[in-house]
């Protein structure tokens, strides 16, 4: 996923995508900083559930206010 603010943390990202399914999974990767690079790993426990984030939330960012 990509698209999601910098101020999302690994908990928020694993809360609001797992209404799709089951997360083995979830990291908001950073720069040796700390700082967001605005994507994020996410692995879900089926090809079903991982099909169903992507069609759901395809083009949509996640945490911008």
């Amino acid at each position: 996923m990509k698209n999601i603010d910098d101020h999302v943390s690994d908990e928020e990202l694993r809360d609001h995508f797992s209404a799709c399914g089951t997360i083995t999974s979830a990291k908001i990767m950073r720069d040796d900083k700390g700082i967001s690079k605005g994507f994020d790993f996410l692995c879900f426990s089926t090809p079903e559930e991982a099909n169903k984030v992507v069609n759901t939330f395809h083009s949509k960012g996640f945490g911008f206010q």
